[in-house]
């Protein structure tokens, strides 16, 4: 049985302003964090030089271990885009992280698919996520896991996908064969109730960074304001699951964190990101990994 611990550091640590979710660019209103907070080195002093944030100097390679009392750990990653690193030649925080730390990073991470699945031959269905969890080549059930990470996707708010949400199932209901997987919420808590059955063990969803409706950091389609409301929904699902035994659940939010997203600058920002979604290398390495690392310290080490 898992004992549950102090969950959900980073989504409780900060409340997105009512103004995001209004589709205004104000960025997410500053609390305090309530976790030891990454020592970031963000380097600006390649902005506006010929050094690209794909450089190859920022390969997951190139990087020297750290000690860190996540070496050795087995992460399992599922994800799409995000997880998978398409901006950024396929590296992503999951080879960052096993790079710096010596972590055991495996990671089924597909571009374009979705939690839900509409039982197509397609990227929402063959490749959905559930589906993938449960097929996967990449991971093994009998295998001793540490930490499963789902990236909460932003292909599931897209415009023309918000009728595939779902609804959250009452709190007695945890049975990995009840969930309704062609809907975002019923895939959420499959992937939670089969991790949960299969490894024990605990059970991480993880949001981009603030991305809004207008502004620099803009996002048409999904709109910022509509995967605000998605992880604030999966949060929710924690809660739910973090209230019975057995059951471990967080959220790992850098969308609502204000703190972590003020560190990086305007034109940090512009230089690191392929759009609103999708980081570079440099914006893996430096301004994304840290952030989970320390995440992972806490919950997995510190408590």
């Amino acid at each position: 049985m898992l004992k549950t611990k102090w969950i959900g550091i980073v989504a409780s640590a900060t409340l997105i302003c009512s103004a995001v979710l209004c589709g205004c660019a104000e960025k997410p209103e500053n609390k305090e964090p309530e976790y030891p907070y990454p020592n970031y080195t963000i380097n600006e002093e390649y902005i506006g030089t010929a050094r690209a944030a794909n450089d190859a100097a920022y390969d997951a390679s190139k990087q020297e271990m750290h000690e860190s009392p996540l070496k050795d750990k087995v992460i399992y990653w599922l994800g799409s885009s995000v997880t998978y690193g398409s901006a950024s030649n396929g590296q992503s925080m999951a080879d960052y992280l096993a790079a710096l730390t010596g972590c055991v990073s495996k990671k089924d991470a597909v571009s374009g698919t979705t939690i839900f699945d509409d039982n197509k031959s397609t990227a929402t269905g063959a490749d959905s996520y559930t589906r993938r969890l449960v097929n996967s080549k990449v991971y093994d059930k009998e295998e001793h896991v540490d930490a499963f990470i789902c990236q909460i996707s932003t292909n599931d708010a897209r415009n023309d996908r918000l009728n595939k949400r779902g609804e959250i199932t009452a709190a007695n209901i945890t049975e990995s064969g009840v969930f309704d997987k062609a809907t975002t919420l019923g895939g959420v808590e499959f992937i939670i109730s089969y991790v949960t059955e299969t490894w024990g063990c605990p059970v991480y969803f993880y949001s981009g960074s603030y991305f809004g409706d207008e502004g620099l950091r803009k996002g048409s389609n999904p709109k910022g304001s509509e995967y605000g409301k998605l992880v604030d929904q999966v949060k929710q699902i924690a809660d739910k699951y973090n209230a019975i035994d057995g059951y471990e659940v967080g959220v790992i939010d850098m969308y609502n964190d204000a703190d972590f997203n003020a560190k990086a600058s305007d034109n940090y920002y512009s230089w690191v990101m392929s759009d609103a979604i999708h980081p570079k290398k440099a914006g893996y390495l430096e301004w994304w990994t840290p952030y989970f690392e320390s995440y992972l310290e806490y919950n997995l080490i510190l408590t």
